[in-house]
């Protein structure tokens, strides 16, 4: 698991450097630092491999209940007398 450090004193220098008063500064990088995203935070989302992967499971499961509906429809007609 790979971490991403956020540098909250750099961060309050650039808003004070681009204008904010340093109190609103260090509080704002603060508060970024509390919630700074990590990698950590993205494992559990959906990859294209999963999406691929799933995919593929649905299209099997598609062909497994056309060929019991089939099946089925066979056993039926043979039932009725049909065939």
């Amino acid at each position: 698991m790979s971490t991403t450090t956020f540098d909250d004193f750099s961060a309050a220098r650039a808003l004070e450097s681009a204008g904010a008063e340093r109190d609103q500064a260090e509080a704002v990088a603060s508060a970024l630092a509390a919630r700074a995203v990590t990698r950590a935070d993205f494992e559990p989302l959906t990859t294209k491999a999963d999406l691929a992967s799933m995919r593929a499971e649905l299209t099997t499961i598609r062909w497994e209940i056309g060929l019991f509906a089939a099946f089925v429809f066979a056993i039926g007609l043979r039932v009725f007398g049909l065939i």
